[in-house]
């Protein structure tokens, strides 16, 4: 008779963490999947040493977004403590999974991996993983756009950019993995000769934990430009484009559900972690989002955070233009669509800052004084590089601008009010999302959900503007971000797919004497969505925002044809 039927597991809870842009982020479940401790480290604030804006180092160059992987590791330091000073049981963690912004990497030093392996309990974490246990000290984020020349390589060698998108799911991008570390290569070939091992920000996550370096899972891996995303293998002629010996700098990516390993033995003396407590692959944010939604299907979720996003799940990878397709977090076989959109809630916070002196409160005040459809103001802000199209300006059209007269290109210097400024910001980037989405092939139907989540989706009235504009409801899932959520979940379900369902007692067979091991959908079927009607579509929403989601398609291309002279020609 097997013994494991009978262990109380109700005494158990799980860890999910979450290496953000701006915070890095922790949360425990307990066995019922209750929250029962959050904790965050700022990194403007609580680690002002590092002088970040946003995350992000004032000492970069054109186009670069840069930080220092150090903050990183004290920023884990400083959160593991912050979750005992609360109480937290540490002991009780059996499982721990994790995800981070996406496409950042880390260039490890041989100094570095040494010092990893042997981290010294009476150090801190930042004491022992400082700068020198990296070859670069700046290392690039998901926002770096400096990378023109290497993302034009990197097509031109291996075959053109829809050959690349067959491959990897996704044409080449500036922000994109494959062409920074490219951009490493020509330009500081030295310190590439002697990066040991190149981590993604999620996978350097995990090997912080396992205190090893940790494979890059196949979804986070996805946004590369390295990965076959069919195969679930780094492609050959990706590999050869980007840089040599490649494949052993960043070893084989495994499925987002292996386990990474236990918790290293300095998390076990330092902070009382059971030595048998598990480490899932850590993954991509938005991969974590979609696992922390627990909804199975016809749904598309808009993040609206640092980044603003569109994520859908897909059956089959299709071949789009733009955009990317993705290895699906939990679905073996399965996929999802991503639209990145580079100004999302940093452009916010600036014209927050610019109309409202930073007051939010004021600023939703503004929003809510202003008519749907704004009577026919309609403005682009791309203040940092867009995405998706390639583009950087703003371009203002109130209800008199002829599109196709000259003074188009001009628009207007300001809108009369700040209250007129404010509806023009929300409408048009949502009407930017929705058109891109749209003509990247990501309809919906009548019964879709579209699920709002991040940072700047707790206003009433911004998921008004979302129904109106998507002419659908909106359901909004309210309490923890979902992205660390969904890490916690992942722990949990590592834990039932690992240890729980390794059982082979009777009972847990089926009559054939097969393993009956439930999916990641199955296991969290009866676990409230926690999904809530927001907003429906205002009738007659559709007359309204068509025409002026027209209008903002229009300004979209304006702003692309002035920005493609100065990005893909910078010496006219």
């Amino acid at each position: 008779m097997c013994h494991r039927i009978k262990q109380d597991y109700s005494g158990n809870s799980y860890l999910g963490l979450h290496l953000g842009t701006q915070l890095f982020r922790a949360l425990i479940l307990d066995s019922k999947l209750n929250v029962t401790y959050v904790a965050q480290i700022r990194y403007d604030v609580d680690l002002p040493e590092f002088k970040t804006t946003n995350g992000i180092l004032s000492d970069g160059g054109p186009g670069e977004f840069l930080a220092n992987p150090v903050m990183w590791v004290k920023a884990l330091d400083m959160l593991m403590d912050c979750l005992v000073k609360q109480g937290a049981d540490m002991h009780s963690v059996v499982s721990i999974a994790g995800a981070a912004q996406q496409h950042g990497c880390v260039f490890w030093s041989e100094l570095g991996l040494r010092r990893l392996c042997n981290l010294n309990v009476n150090l801190r974490l930042h004491e022992q993983i400082t700068e020198s246990a990296f070859e670069l000290t700046r290392t690039p984020t998901w926002r770096d756009s400096s990378t023109d020349v290497q993302v034009r390589e990197m097509e031109h060698t291996v075959g053109g950019p829809a050959e690349l998108s067959k491959i990897s799911g996704s044409r080449a991008y500036t922000r994109f993995t494959g062409p920074q570390i490219r951009k490493v290569y020509t330009q500081c070939p030295e310190q590439y000769k002697r990066t040991s091992r190149i981590s993604l920000i999620s996978s350097f996550l995990a090997s912080l934990l396992i205190g090893g370096i940790a494979s890059i899972d196949y979804s986070d891996g996805s946004g590369m430009n390295l990965l076959d995303i069919r195969r679930k293998k780094w492609s050959p002629a990706c590999l050869d484009a980007c840089a040599p010996d490649l494949a052993r700098r960043l070893m084989k990516p495994i499925p987002s559900s292996r386990l990474q390993g236990r918790i290293g033995d300095y998390y076990v003396k330092r902070w009382n972690f059971r030595p048998d407590c598990m480490v899932v692959a850590s993954t991509g944010s938005k991969a974590s989002e979609l696992a922390g939604l627990l909804v199975e299907n016809d749904f598309l979720m808009l993040s609206l955070d640092t980044s603003d996003v569109v994520v859908m799940p897909l059956k089959k990878a299709p071949r789009l233009e733009d955009g990317h397709v993705m290895c699906h977090p939990t679905r073996r076989d399965e996929y999802m669509g991503l639209l990145c959109f580079q100004n999302g809630g940093l452009t916010r916070k600036a014209i927050c800052e610019d109309v409202a002196g930073g007051s939010w409160r004021r600023f939703y005040e503004m929003l809510d004084a202003t008519p749907s459809g704004n009577s026919g103001n309609v403005a682009v802000h791309f203040r940092d590089r867009e995405i998706i199209p390639t583009a950087k300006g703003t371009l203002r059209w109130d209800a008199h601008i002829n599109p196709m007269a000259a003074e188009c290109i001009r628009g207007r210097h300001r809108f009369s009010t700040p209250e007129i400024e404010v509806r023009a910001l929300i409408e048009g980037q949502i009407m930017h999302h929705w058109s891109i989405a749209h003509e990247m092939g990501f309809h919906h139907t009548p019964d879709t959900k579209i699920i709002v989540v991040g940072e700047d989706s707790r206003c009433q009235s911004v998921l008004q503007i979302v129904a109106d504009i998507f002419n659908a409801p909106v359901y909004q899932r309210t309490g923890v971000e979902v992205s660390l959520l969904g890490c916690a979940f992942r722990a949990r379900y590592a834990f039932y797919e690992h240890r729980e369902s390794a059982c082979n007692c009777q009972s847990c067979m089926m009559p054939t004497g097969r393993k009956t091991r439930l999916s990641f959908d199955e296991f969290f079927r009866d676990v409230p969505s926690g999904l809530k009607l927001a907003a429906e579509p205002t009738p007659g929403c559709d007359k309204i925002y068509k025409p002026l989601i027209e209008r903002c398609s229009q300004i979209c291309q304006l702003l692309a044809s002035k920005s493609s002279v100065y990005f893909f020609h910078p010496n006219v």
